[in-house]
Protein backbone atom coordinates (compact mmCIF):
# COMPACT_ATOMS: atom_id res chain seq x y z
CA UNK A 1 0.00 0.00 0.00
CA UNK A 2 1.36 3.45 -0.91
CA UNK A 3 2.50 5.45 2.17
CA UNK A 4 0.15 8.35 1.39
CA UNK A 5 -2.84 6.05 1.04
CA UNK A 6 -1.87 4.15 4.18
CA UNK A 7 -1.87 7.50 6.02
CA UNK A 8 -5.35 8.33 4.74
CA UNK A 9 -6.63 4.88 5.71
CA UNK A 10 -5.26 5.44 9.20
CA UNK A 11 -7.01 8.83 9.28
CA UNK A 12 -10.30 7.22 8.32
CA UNK A 13 -9.93 4.50 10.94
CA UNK A 14 -9.22 7.16 13.52
CA UNK A 15 -12.32 9.01 12.37
CA UNK A 16 -14.41 5.88 12.82
CA UNK A 17 -13.12 5.56 16.36
CA UNK A 18 -14.28 9.14 16.88
CA UNK A 19 -17.77 8.16 15.82
CA UNK A 20 -17.86 10.76 13.05
CA UNK A 21 -21.63 11.03 12.83
CA UNK A 22 -21.92 12.11 16.46
CA UNK A 23 -18.54 13.73 17.04
CA UNK A 24 -18.15 16.82 19.17
CA UNK A 25 -15.82 19.78 18.79
CA UNK A 26 -14.19 21.94 21.45
CA UNK A 27 -15.91 25.23 22.20
CA UNK A 28 -16.01 25.21 25.98
CA UNK A 29 -14.18 27.70 28.11
CA UNK A 30 -10.80 26.58 29.44
CA UNK A 31 -11.09 24.45 32.54
CA UNK A 32 -14.85 24.31 32.37
CA UNK A 33 -16.59 21.56 34.31
CA UNK A 34 -19.15 19.52 32.39
CA UNK A 35 -22.05 17.49 33.77
CA UNK A 36 -22.90 15.00 31.01
CA UNK A 37 -25.98 12.83 31.31
CA UNK A 38 -25.85 9.46 33.08
CA UNK A 39 -28.58 6.87 33.65
CA UNK A 40 -28.85 3.68 35.67
CA UNK A 41 -30.77 0.46 34.99
CA UNK A 42 -31.21 -1.92 37.92
CA UNK A 43 -32.82 -5.23 38.79
CA UNK A 44 -32.37 -7.56 41.77
CA UNK A 45 -28.73 -8.44 41.08
CA UNK A 46 -27.55 -6.29 38.16
CA UNK A 47 -26.71 -2.61 37.82
CA UNK A 48 -26.05 -1.12 34.41
CA UNK A 49 -24.85 2.49 34.14
CA UNK A 50 -25.64 4.05 30.76
CA UNK A 51 -23.43 6.94 29.69
CA UNK A 52 -23.68 9.00 26.49
CA UNK A 53 -20.20 9.80 25.25
CA UNK A 54 -18.56 12.59 23.32
CA UNK A 55 -15.95 10.88 21.17
CA UNK A 56 -13.50 13.80 21.22
CA UNK A 57 -13.21 16.72 23.65
CA UNK A 58 -11.01 19.63 24.70
CA UNK A 59 -8.06 18.46 26.78
CA UNK A 60 -8.91 20.71 29.71
CA UNK A 61 -12.62 19.90 29.98
CA UNK A 62 -13.40 18.32 33.35
CA UNK A 63 -16.12 15.68 33.01
CA UNK A 64 -14.79 12.42 34.47
CA UNK A 65 -15.74 13.22 38.04
CA UNK A 66 -18.74 13.27 40.38
CA UNK A 67 -21.50 10.83 39.37
CA UNK A 68 -19.72 9.57 36.25
CA UNK A 69 -16.52 8.75 38.13
CA UNK A 70 -18.42 7.16 41.02
CA UNK A 71 -20.44 4.96 38.68
CA UNK A 72 -17.31 3.91 36.81
CA UNK A 73 -15.45 3.12 40.03
CA UNK A 74 -18.38 1.01 41.24
CA UNK A 75 -18.46 -0.98 37.99
CA UNK A 76 -16.60 -4.23 37.45
CA UNK A 77 -16.48 -3.96 33.65
CA UNK A 78 -16.64 -1.42 30.83
CA UNK A 79 -18.71 -1.86 27.66
CA UNK A 80 -17.96 0.37 24.64
CA UNK A 81 -19.26 0.53 21.08
CA UNK A 82 -15.88 -0.69 19.83
CA UNK A 83 -12.81 -2.10 21.52
CA UNK A 84 -9.85 0.32 21.61
CA UNK A 85 -7.78 -0.22 18.46
CA UNK A 86 -4.11 -0.67 19.36
CA UNK A 87 -3.22 -1.18 15.70
CA UNK A 88 -5.85 0.52 13.50
CA UNK A 89 -3.93 -0.13 10.27
CA UNK A 90 -4.56 -3.86 10.72
CA UNK A 91 -8.05 -3.10 9.44
CA UNK A 92 -6.72 -1.37 6.33
CA UNK A 93 -7.30 -4.27 3.88
CA UNK A 94 -10.96 -4.62 4.89
CA UNK A 95 -11.46 -0.86 4.89
CA UNK A 96 -9.98 -0.48 1.41
CA UNK A 97 -12.11 -3.31 0.08
CA UNK A 98 -15.23 -1.43 1.20
CA UNK A 99 -14.01 2.12 0.55
CA UNK A 100 -12.97 1.64 -3.09
CA UNK A 101 -15.85 1.92 -5.54
CA UNK A 102 -16.39 -1.60 -6.89
CA UNK A 103 -17.38 -0.27 -10.30
CA UNK A 104 -14.30 1.90 -10.66
CA UNK A 105 -16.22 5.17 -10.65
CA UNK A 106 -14.56 8.38 -9.53
CA UNK A 107 -15.82 11.32 -7.51
CA UNK A 108 -15.68 13.41 -10.69
CA UNK A 109 -18.23 11.04 -12.22
CA UNK A 110 -20.52 11.35 -9.21
CA UNK A 111 -20.39 15.14 -8.83
CA UNK A 112 -21.15 17.84 -11.37
CA UNK A 113 -18.23 19.95 -12.65
CA UNK A 114 -18.89 22.87 -10.29
CA UNK A 115 -19.49 20.56 -7.34
CA UNK A 116 -16.31 18.65 -8.06
CA UNK A 117 -14.30 21.87 -8.23
CA UNK A 118 -15.69 22.90 -4.84
CA UNK A 119 -14.94 19.40 -3.54
CA UNK A 120 -11.30 19.59 -4.67
CA UNK A 121 -11.00 23.06 -3.16
CA UNK A 122 -12.25 21.82 0.22
CA UNK A 123 -9.92 18.81 0.20
CA UNK A 124 -6.96 21.02 -0.71
CA UNK A 125 -7.88 23.38 2.14
CA UNK A 126 -7.81 20.59 4.73
CA UNK A 127 -4.76 18.79 3.33
CA UNK A 128 -6.53 15.75 1.89
CA UNK A 129 -5.18 14.90 -1.61
CA UNK A 130 -8.15 14.82 -3.96
CA UNK A 131 -6.40 12.40 -6.33
CA UNK A 132 -6.23 9.76 -3.60
CA UNK A 133 -9.92 10.18 -2.83
CA UNK A 134 -11.13 10.01 -6.46
CA UNK A 135 -11.76 6.23 -6.55
CA UNK A 136 -13.27 6.11 -3.05
CA UNK A 137 -16.94 5.89 -2.08
CA UNK A 138 -18.56 9.07 -0.71
CA UNK A 139 -18.89 7.79 2.88
CA UNK A 140 -15.14 7.23 3.11
CA UNK A 141 -14.42 10.73 1.81
CA UNK A 142 -16.94 12.28 4.23
CA UNK A 143 -15.57 10.47 7.26
CA UNK A 144 -11.95 11.26 6.45
CA UNK A 145 -12.61 14.90 5.53
CA UNK A 146 -14.73 15.54 8.61
CA UNK A 147 -12.06 14.04 10.86
CA UNK A 148 -9.51 16.44 9.41
CA UNK A 149 -11.82 19.46 9.67
CA UNK A 150 -12.67 18.79 13.30
CA UNK A 151 -9.07 17.93 14.12
CA UNK A 152 -7.86 21.22 12.69
CA UNK A 153 -10.44 22.96 14.86
CA UNK A 154 -8.79 21.44 17.94
CA UNK A 155 -10.78 18.27 18.47
CA UNK A 156 -8.79 15.78 20.56
CA UNK A 157 -9.69 12.10 20.31
CA UNK A 158 -7.35 11.16 23.16
CA UNK A 159 -9.46 13.35 25.47
CA UNK A 160 -12.75 11.88 24.25
CA UNK A 161 -14.93 9.86 26.58
CA UNK A 162 -14.06 6.42 25.20
CA UNK A 163 -10.31 7.03 25.29
CA UNK A 164 -10.43 8.34 28.85
CA UNK A 165 -12.65 5.50 30.05
CA UNK A 166 -10.55 2.83 28.32
CA UNK A 167 -7.35 4.13 29.91
CA UNK A 168 -9.03 4.21 33.32
CA UNK A 169 -10.34 0.67 32.86
CA UNK A 170 -6.91 -0.64 31.90
CA UNK A 171 -5.29 1.04 34.89
CA UNK A 172 -7.91 -0.47 37.19
CA UNK A 173 -7.75 -3.90 35.56
CA UNK A 174 -11.41 -3.79 34.49
CA UNK A 175 -12.30 -5.95 31.47
CA UNK A 176 -13.42 -4.05 28.36
CA UNK A 177 -15.94 -5.53 25.93
CA UNK A 178 -17.66 -4.11 22.85
CA UNK A 179 -21.15 -4.04 21.38
CA UNK A 180 -19.88 -4.44 17.82
CA UNK A 181 -16.72 -5.02 15.81
CA UNK A 182 -14.92 -2.53 13.53
CA UNK A 183 -15.87 -4.76 10.59
CA UNK A 184 -19.54 -4.45 11.52
CA UNK A 185 -19.26 -0.68 11.75
CA UNK A 186 -17.46 -0.41 8.41
CA UNK A 187 -20.05 -2.62 6.74
CA UNK A 188 -22.84 -0.44 8.14
CA UNK A 189 -21.24 2.69 6.68
CA UNK A 190 -20.74 0.96 3.35
CA UNK A 191 -24.40 -0.12 3.31
CA UNK A 192 -25.71 3.45 3.37
CA UNK A 193 -27.54 4.36 0.15
CA UNK A 194 -25.26 6.15 -2.27
CA UNK A 195 -27.72 9.00 -2.73
CA UNK A 196 -27.64 9.70 1.02
CA UNK A 197 -23.85 9.36 1.12
CA UNK A 198 -23.59 11.97 -1.62
CA UNK A 199 -26.10 14.27 0.07
CA UNK A 200 -24.00 14.20 3.24
CA UNK A 201 -20.82 14.90 1.29
CA UNK A 202 -22.48 17.76 -0.59
CA UNK A 203 -23.49 19.39 2.70
CA UNK A 204 -19.90 19.21 3.86
CA UNK A 205 -18.59 20.60 0.57
CA UNK A 206 -21.08 23.47 0.49
CA UNK A 207 -20.62 24.61 4.07
CA UNK A 208 -17.95 22.90 6.21
CA UNK A 209 -18.08 25.77 8.70
CA UNK A 210 -21.79 25.17 9.29
CA UNK A 211 -21.09 21.49 9.98
CA UNK A 212 -18.46 22.47 12.51
CA UNK A 213 -20.78 25.01 14.13
CA UNK A 214 -23.43 22.33 14.55
CA UNK A 215 -21.03 20.01 16.31
CA UNK A 216 -19.90 22.85 18.53
CA UNK A 217 -23.51 23.32 19.57
CA UNK A 218 -23.77 19.62 20.26
CA UNK A 219 -20.81 19.60 22.62
CA UNK A 220 -22.37 22.44 24.59
CA UNK A 221 -25.57 20.44 24.99
CA UNK A 222 -23.58 17.33 25.91
CA UNK A 223 -21.63 19.23 28.56
CA UNK A 224 -24.88 20.45 30.13
CA UNK A 225 -26.48 17.02 29.96
CA UNK A 226 -29.25 18.48 27.79
CA UNK A 227 -30.40 15.44 25.85
CA UNK A 228 -33.50 17.13 24.38
CA UNK A 229 -31.35 19.68 22.55
CA UNK A 230 -28.88 16.97 21.59
CA UNK A 231 -31.74 14.98 20.04
CA UNK A 232 -33.02 18.03 18.18
CA UNK A 233 -29.61 18.74 16.65
CA UNK A 234 -29.13 15.09 15.78
CA UNK A 235 -32.51 14.95 14.05
CA UNK A 236 -31.60 18.06 12.05
CA UNK A 237 -28.27 16.53 11.06
CA UNK A 238 -29.89 13.29 9.90
CA UNK A 239 -32.87 14.95 8.19
CA UNK A 240 -33.39 13.74 4.65
CA UNK A 241 -31.42 10.53 5.22
CA UNK A 242 -33.98 7.98 6.46
CA UNK A 243 -32.04 4.87 5.46
CA UNK A 244 -28.83 6.18 6.97
CA UNK A 245 -30.74 6.95 10.18
CA UNK A 246 -32.15 3.43 10.17
CA UNK A 247 -28.74 1.82 9.64
CA UNK A 248 -26.63 3.99 11.92
CA UNK A 249 -29.10 4.50 14.74
CA UNK A 250 -32.27 2.40 14.89
CA UNK A 251 -30.90 -0.98 13.79
CA UNK A 252 -27.76 -0.67 15.89
CA UNK A 253 -29.82 0.43 18.90
CA UNK A 254 -32.06 -2.61 18.49
CA UNK A 255 -29.06 -4.94 18.35
CA UNK A 256 -27.43 -3.29 21.34
CA UNK A 257 -30.67 -3.41 23.33
CA UNK A 258 -30.78 -7.17 22.84
CA UNK A 259 -27.20 -7.43 24.10
CA UNK A 260 -27.89 -5.25 27.13
CA UNK A 261 -31.03 -7.23 27.95
CA UNK A 262 -28.90 -10.39 27.93
CA UNK A 263 -26.35 -8.70 30.20
CA UNK A 264 -29.08 -7.70 32.64
CA UNK A 265 -29.78 -11.41 33.02
CA UNK A 266 -26.41 -11.91 34.72
CA UNK A 267 -25.36 -10.38 38.04
CA UNK A 268 -22.81 -7.58 38.27
CA UNK A 269 -22.21 -3.87 37.86
CA UNK A 270 -21.46 -2.65 34.33
CA UNK A 271 -20.56 0.76 32.89
CA UNK A 272 -21.89 1.07 29.33
CA UNK A 273 -20.60 4.00 27.25
CA UNK A 274 -22.01 4.69 23.77
CA UNK A 275 -22.22 7.78 21.61
CA UNK A 276 -24.68 10.33 22.99
CA UNK A 277 -26.63 10.12 19.73
CA UNK A 278 -27.72 6.62 20.69
CA UNK A 279 -29.33 7.89 23.90
CA UNK A 280 -31.51 10.61 22.40
CA UNK A 281 -34.05 10.91 19.63
CA UNK A 282 -36.47 8.27 18.30
CA UNK A 283 -35.80 4.63 19.19
CA UNK A 284 -32.91 5.51 21.47
CA UNK A 285 -31.40 2.91 23.79
CA UNK A 286 -33.07 4.33 26.89
CA UNK A 287 -36.54 4.12 25.37
CA UNK A 288 -35.93 0.66 23.94
CA UNK A 289 -34.80 -0.64 27.35
CA UNK A 290 -37.89 0.88 28.98
CA UNK A 291 -40.12 -0.76 26.36
CA UNK A 292 -38.42 -4.03 27.25
CA UNK A 293 -39.64 -3.60 30.83
CA UNK A 294 -36.59 -2.06 32.51
CA UNK A 295 -36.70 1.06 34.65
CA UNK A 296 -34.16 3.64 33.42
CA UNK A 297 -33.43 6.47 35.86
CA UNK A 298 -31.45 9.66 35.28
CA UNK A 299 -28.73 10.14 37.89
CA UNK A 300 -27.86 13.44 39.52
CA UNK A 301 -24.40 14.88 38.69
Amino acid sequence: MAPALKFRVHRCLAALSLGFWFATAPTLAAGRVADPALWVVRDADTTLYLFGTAHALPKDLVWFDKAVARAFQASAELVLELLPQDNPTALAPRLLLLALDPGGRTMAQRLGPEEHAAYVKLLDRIGLPAALMEPMEPWFVSVTAAALIYGQAGLDASSGSEAVLARAARRAGKPITALETPEQQLSTLDAMPEAEQLASLRKLIQNPDQALARVRQMVEHWARGDMDQTAQLLNETMAGAPQTTRLLLRERNLRWTAQLKERMGRPGVVFVAVGAGHLSGPDNLRDLLMRAGFRVERMRP
